[in-house]
């Protein structure tokens, strides 16, 4: 049997070297947490007037914007009366679209290339040999 004397032993008797640099890396991110968290939210709070103006102002705008389509999707006004266009109500737009697509037979919704038909390749005929070149007869 061989001699391992000379061999280390095995570390199961020391604590893990791991641990320290766990804990440093935790509290670091524990304060960038904290900073992130009262740059963001505890500067933040003061809202200057300016802002809360700007916001009254911008719902203000979007509530006109949404009463504004909603009354174009539902009521009836000329387009361009010189053109006869009219602008109808979506729901009825909606119903005279439903009818015309089912009257009308199914169709592809793209257009469907069909190949041309290949030409038949030439089968060639055998041919008939030329005669044989007669030469003239000499006396």
């Amino acid at each position: 049997m061989p001699d391992n004397s000379h061999m280390p032993t095995s570390r199961t008797n020391r604590s893990p070297v791991w641990w320290p640099f766990f804990l440093l890396g935790l509290l670091l991110l524990l304060l960038f947490w904290g900073v992130n968290m009262w740059l963001t939210h505890g500067l933040g709070g003061n809202v200057e007037p300016e802002e809360a103006q700007r916001a009254e102002v911008r719902a203000k705008n979007l509530a006109e914007l949404r009463a504004d389509n909603a009354k174009k999707l539902e009521s009836y006004a000329w387009v361009d009366r010189a053109k006869g266009s009219v602008q109808i109500p979506i729901a009825e737009a909606m119903k005279l679209v439903a009818v015309e697509l089912a009257s009308a037979p199914p169709r592809p919704a793209y257009p469907v290339a069909t190949p041309a038909p290949a030409a038949a390749p030439a089968i060639p005929t055998p041919a008939a040999s030329p005669a044989a070149p007669t030469t003239p007869a000499t006396p």
